[in-house]
């Protein structure tokens, strides 16, 4: 084989480039394909298609190679796997047009395998879709998500069927149907049960992240990580949904600094493992502790990451919330309003609730500090309108502990009475730990002004 390189090289049929030999010409390279019957064709770009999907090198290049040998290696099976593995390397490059066409093509492909292997393999082509753009009509891919992990569930694929749960309680929980996400998670739960496979075990992590991301089960979610947390340390490997779900649960304690630790590991994961929406929570949870912190120049400049992560992404509710965040700091810091009204309205087309309700609250306690009690009773009105709907007690008891307080400096007493109940039950009810600090801190200030109006 060498020899006969040689020659071709030397009589200029083959030339040296920076990925080895290549054909001096189209036609040479056209008329040599031809010449090789249509059936060792079909064997050679399945060769080069296995081959490709074996090799671990993060190239995009290969994406398109392999995408390339598989559909021409006559086996659809390879195809529709090789179409999976070129969609998500294309995600890990922010290349979503591409992996959207490949995912669509790859469904094309699975509509020919075998029901077990079709519905796998379009539950991570989904998966594919998803991250690479949000859903047009979220309600029904959602049910189609569920639809999916019980075909899965059918044919004894459980990883599959946890997937298919999980974007399916993803997809509700971005829509703030929040009771709807949680019995989608333990249903992803309860589909992985009883073993201790790698699967397993990122599905008791991810469903537990899920449950303290809706304020649901916090003990059963932090029994959940502590169980998946020792099964990945015994079987020797790690997952990002482990340490962001314990950093989750961290943070809603009010245990800052290993909040901080967990959140960084599962950045490092995720950015490895090139899951970009992921990673982008990860880093937009580091932004919300450095903010919890009072470290606002250091959220600020964290922010930076997160626009850059944002506008390379799907073109959800990640891009305005960054900016967002970023108009918060610069709003704690330089008292300029500015840019959080812009990117306020940006996120509200987007309807992320559960985004808005963080911005408004945190931005209502600002004003409330500031003595701005329109702007304040406004922010806080409308982000518990949000907090109403996801039923999320954190949002609710910050917004209630504002309104509070700006009923009371307007001289309601009874309508401060009223929304200070409401701050005591959430208290007790399930809301995070810091907030206890908050709202001590604002009904403190509420005693004062009652002092001073008694005056």
């Amino acid at each position: 084989m060498g020899a006969a390189l040689d020659i071709a090289q030397r009589h200029a049929m083959l030339h040296a480039t920076d990925r080895g030999l290549d054909f001096a010409h189209e036609l040479i390279a056209r008329a040599v394909y031809n010449d090789i019957s249509p059936l060792r064709r079909q064997v050679m770009h399945r060769r080069i298609a296995e081959l490709l999907e074996k090799d671990t090198a993060q190239d995009l290049a290969r994406a398109a190679d392999l995408a390339h040998h598989a559909t021409l290696s006559g086996d659809p099976g390879l195809a529709a796997r090789a179409m999976v593995s070129a969609g998500r390397l294309c995600l890990r490059f922010f290349a979503n047009d591409d992996a959207l066409s490949l995912a669509r093509k790859g469904l094309q492909l699975a509509e020919t395998l075998s029901d077990a292997e079709r519905v796998c393999a379009e539950i991570d082509l989904q998966e594919i879709l998803l991250a690479a753009r949000p859903a047009d009509d979220w309600d029904a891919a959602a049910r189609h998500f569920a639809a999916l992990a019980e075909r899965a569930l059918d044919h004894g694929a459980l990883a599959h069927a946890r997937l298919g749960y999980h974007m399916a309680s993803w997809v509700r929980w971005t829509q703030g149907q929040w009771t709807a996400a949680r019995e989608q998670t333990l249903q992803a739960a309860r589909a992985v049960r009883g073993g201790q496979d790698e699967a397993q075990i990122v599905g008791m992590a991810e469903t537990a992240k899920c449950l303290v991301l809706i304020e649901r089960d916090i003990s059963r979610a932090d029994a959940m990580l502590m169980e998946a947390s020792a099964l990945a340390q015994r079987k020797g490997f790690s997952h990002h949904a482990i340490a962001a779900g314990l950093g989750m649960l961290r943070f809603y304690e009010n245990r800052l600094d290993e909040a901080e630790e967990f959140f960084r590991e599962a950045r490092t994961l995720c950015k490895s493992a090139g899951d970009r929406v992921n990673e982008y929570q990860a880093n937009e949870y580091l932004v919300m502790l450095d903010f919890q912190r009072g470290n606002l120049a250091q959220a600020r400049a964290r922010c930076e990451e997160l626009m850059t992560l944002g506008d390379k992404l799907r073109g959800g509710s990640e891009e305005p919330f960054a900016r967002a965040m970023a108009g918060l700091c610069t709003y704690a810091i330089d008292d300029a309003v500015e840019g959080l009204e812009a990117a306020l309205t940006d996120l509200r087309i987007a309807d992320a609730k559960h985004r808005l309700a963080y911005i408004l609250t945190r931005a209502a306690l600002l004003d409330c500090e500031r003595g701005r009690v329109d702007t304040a009773t406004k922010r806080a009105t409308e982000a518990l309108r949000y907090a109403t709907l996801l039923e999320r007690a954190t949002e609710l008891l910050l917004a209630n502990a504002v309104l509070s307080r700006d009923c009371l400096v307007m001289g309601d007493r009874k309508g401060a009475a009223k929304f200070a109940k409401e701050v005591e039950r959430l208290s007790a009810a399930g809301a995070a730990a810091w907030t206890h600090d908050i709202a001590a801190r604002l009904a403190s200030n509420n005693k004062r002004a009652a002092r001073k109006e008694a005056l």
